[in-house]
């Protein structure tokens, strides 16, 4: 920063030492005055932020927030305003302290929550509020002061929650009420339909002093999630990723709060997701770990994105003419970033294999393994992997026996988009007797022995193995018995 703009830092801002910078400027060098007059004088944030003499920022004083007004009207002239990570993060690299703590230190803090500096930003302002502690927000109950809000959502050309919820005369309190009981939901929802109104997405969302929504950790606060949001869906509303993933305080957000409550089964319903699969990864893509718990593992999630991947698409094939089996191996869709989904890997297919299996027979044609083996999906699991998880695999073993076919050691082992194998797969879904039996292993024990040690020790004993080793062994024998001219003697 040049000494000129120093010195008219210094003065907006009423440094202590605001006399000596003038000096420097207008006094001690006419030369770097003149250069410094010749250039066009645009002060940014960045100038006031900016470290004196002393390695201090010129903002981060009495003066500097006596003047706040002035000094964002300024950067208004220049196009720049003050955001949310102005205000939170440290002024000075390498230091803590951030622009709202030199606001607090200098009695600041009603400088900055005006309309004039936050018109068009109300979710910023709103974010930056719950960043102050309890005590300086009591004024207003700990919410954004209602007239602050009103305008700013006015300028946004939105309404604040507050003024439709008192059309049906309803609070705040009464939407959080309505969360947790069956009579205070009914009362709500009805008062709501006779003003003409519903539950809002602006409502669900309204944040109470802790920044909390009306989904937070009070017992039973999940029970009508589902049904609020139905109504929300009936009025063209829904929660986005970012819905979710917002937070205004140290308090959970909204997908932290679901985690806390066993409710992530509900989040990732399957018709909430319906043409929208992306966005249903990245959610889950936020899902830690230690969350992926009952009621929503990891093969839940799978098989809320199966489902929601089949709503999606179903409708397109269903809706298409079946000519043969190149059909049900052509993408139904054609986004460029998206990977291919085939009807081959939907469950809409799989239930209704019966009649696609007639269609095809009609045609001279027949489904094989090597058609099983392609990749669909988001996921990328193969049509075999999505087969076994809808609860199809007998149907794999039919289009296998038809084909004159087998699957390999590879196919048991092929993992799905989490890296879960499809023996485990089937053994999670207590369908091992499907794959362990005399007819699939005859005359290739060895593979059989491999991928039985590939089963856990809590899943084994859905298979009599030992006997099941012998009845292999006995098949094999009588397989080899014409070639190899071994005699067996009668029992």
């Amino acid at each position: 920063m040049n000494s000129l703009k120093q010195a008219i830092v210094a003065s907006l801002t009423e440094h202590p030492q605001a006399e000596k910078y003038r000096q420097r400027a207008f006094m001690e060098n006419p030369a770097q005055l003149v250069e410094a007059l010749a250039q066009k004088q645009v002060l940014t944030k960045a100038d006031f932020l900016a470290p004196d003499d002393e390695g201090k920022p010129f903002i981060d004083s009495t003066g500097g927030w006596k003047n706040f007004e002035k000094i964002a009207e300024i950067l208004g002239l220049s196009g720049e305003k003050f955001t949310y990570d102005d205000f939170a993060s440290p002024m000075v690299s390498g230091t803590e302290k951030t622009l709202l703590e030199s606001a607090k230190a200098n009695s600041g803090v009603p400088k900055i929550f005006t309309f004039e500096v936050w018109k068009g930003h109300f979710d910023e302002m709103e974010k930056l509020w719950y960043k102050l502690p309890t005590y300086e927000r009591n004024r207003s109950q700990g919410v954004v002061p209602i007239d602050l809000k009103r305008k700013l959502l006015a300028f946004e050309g939105r309404t604040a929650p507050e003024d439709r919820l008192a059309k049906a005369r309803l609070t705040l309190t009464d939407i959080r009420g309505a969360a947790t009981s069956d009579y205070s939901f009914k009362d709500v929802n009805d008062k709501l339909k006779l003003a003409g109104d519903y539950f809002r997405k602006d409502y669900v969302l309204m944040k109470d002093s802790a920044g909390d929504t009306m989904f937070d950790g009070r017992p039973n606060a999940w029970s009508k999630f589902e049904q609020v949001l139905k109504i929300m869906e009936a009025h063209g509303e829904r929660l986005e990723v970012g819905d979710y993933l917002r937070k205004v305080s140290s308090t959970q957000c909204l997908l932290e709060r679901a985690a806390e409550q066993k409710s992530l089964n509900k989040v990732f319903a399957p018709t909430q997701w319906t043409d929208r699969l992306p966005d249903m990864l990245t959610l889950w893509s936020n899902v830690l770990d230690a969350w992926k718990a009952a009621p929503m593992t990891t093969q839940d999630f799978d098989k809320a994105y199966a489902e929601a991947e089949g709503l999606t698409y179903a409708k397109r094939f269903l809706a298409s003419d079946l000519n043969g089996k190149a059909d049900l191996l052509t993408p139904l869709n054609a986004g460029l970033n998206e990977k291919p989904v085939l009807p081959l890997g939907l469950k809409v297919l799989w239930d209704n294999f019966g009649a696609v299996q007639e269609h095809l027979t009609e045609k001279g044609e027949s489904l094989t393994l090597a058609d099983l083996r392609t990749p669909s999906g988001q996921m990328g699991d193969s049509c075999l992997i999505s087969a076994a998880k809808f609860g199809y695999f007998d149907r794999v073993l039919d289009i296998a026996k038809q084909s004159g076919q087998q699957l390999t050691m590879n196919d048991f082992l092929s993992k799905d988009g989490h890296g879960t194998t499809l023996i485990s797969i089937l053994a999670e879904k207590r369908q091992l007797s499907q794959v362990f039996t005399v007819n699939n292993w005859t005359g290739h024990i060895g593979d059989m022995r491999k991928l039985w040690s590939h089963v856990s020790a809590s899943q084994r004993k859905q298979v009599d193995y030992a006997k099941l080793e012998t009845g292999v062994k006995q098949a094999t024998l009588k397989l080899r018995r014409p070639q190899d001219g071994i005699k067996i003697q009668p029992n």
